[in-house]
């Protein structure tokens, strides 16, 4: 007879998490000084405790529910799962963002169990290549479809939240010009939308300009961003490539506040803002700053599914 899948939660937070052939419970091991990580851990633990163990190390506090421990000896066993914390853009080598002491990843090297999966953001080419030569499946969650999607939501807030704080005016009513008609250009349009923001739509494909003007917000070709850029308070970029020229920003208003969401270097020429007095914000990593439960928990749902795939189980 087929054994049975032992299942925890309800519905898109069933797993069965047993791996074949053993009664083992899987280790999971969040580690990085990254408040997102303890809301991580403390999301797995509620996801799947009764069929899980879930271990917090080095994090940005300690957990309440997930077991924090001072030292990874203290480890009952070797973890199934590393969960890292989000590494700086451009780092690329093989230290952990920690605040408390230097931590590497070879300090992790043999408190992992062999095949485990380490995941972690933004994990550059020396930090894969070191735990695959070691035997080690790895997966960036960064990169994850279902990551970026839901990242969009406390991504705009954040921006709504940078543009209530900064403006002189009320977002309501205020003309605000979005680069980009991606996911998170989406979403910022939706919730400026609904604060009461004039919303216009910078895109380069006309496909992109005919959908934004289905949802109501008026539009500008790109290549007609400096004739349009002067009448907008707020300019809320978006593009990860260079469109916030210098031969935009002379065209914009007095007093304009710019936000770059756009990845590092941004698409903001950050150098005339300067020259120029313009103040403009490179605001990156928004949903750990202004949520980071939700992104905590947003992380936690990721890995959950990365280890559910790659050790061959489904989530029901």
């Amino acid at each position: 007879m087929a054994a049975a899948m032992n299942t925890v939660g309800k519905g898109n937070e069933a797993c069965d998490l047993n791996r074949s052939g053993r009664n083992e419970k899987p280790l999971f091991l969040c580690t990085g000084s990254d408040r997102r990580q303890i809301y991580a851990a403390e999301r797995l633990h509620k996801l799947c405790s009764d069929r899980a163990d879930i271990y917090a190390y080095c994090t940005d506090g300690r957990t309440k529910n997930a077991m924090y421990i001072e030292s990874l000896d203290e480890l009952p066993r070797p973890a199934d799962m590393l969960v890292l914390p989000i590494m700086m853009a451009g780092a690329g080598g093989l230290s952990v963002p920690c605040a408390q002491r230097r931590l590497l990843c070879s300090d992790f090297a043999d408190h992992l169990k062999k095949g485990a999966v380490v995941s972690g953001g933004r994990m550059g080419t020396p930090m894969i290549e070191y735990f695959n030569s070691l035997g080690f499946d790895t997966a960036d969650y960064f990169r994850r479809e279902e990551l970026v999607i839901k990242n969009c939501v406390p991504t705009a807030e954040g921006a709504l939240a940078l543009a209530m704080q900064e403006l002189d005016v009320t977002v309501s009513g205020t003309r605000v010009l979005i680069c980009g008609w991606g996911r998170v250009a989406k979403a910022c349009a939706r919730l400026f939308g609904a604060a009461g923001a004039r919303v216009c739509i910078a895109a380069r494909k006309l496909s992109q300009l005919a959908e934004a003007q289905s949802m109501g917000h008026d539009t500008v070709r790109l290549t007609q961003l400096s004739a349009a850029a002067g009448s907008f308070p707020l300019i809320i970029n978006t593009i990860p490539a260079m469109v916030l020229t210098k031969e935009v920003l002379y065209q914009v208003c007095g007093g304009c506040l710019i936000i770059d969401l756009a990845s590092k270097p941004g698409g903001t020429d950050f150098a005339v803002c300067s020259e120029m007095g313009i103040k403009a914000l490179h605001a990156l990593s928004l949903p750990g700053k202004c949520a980071p439960v939700t992104a905590g928990e947003i992380i936690a749902d990721t890995v959950f599914n990365i280890y559910n795939e790659r050790s061959g189980r489904n989530v029901t």
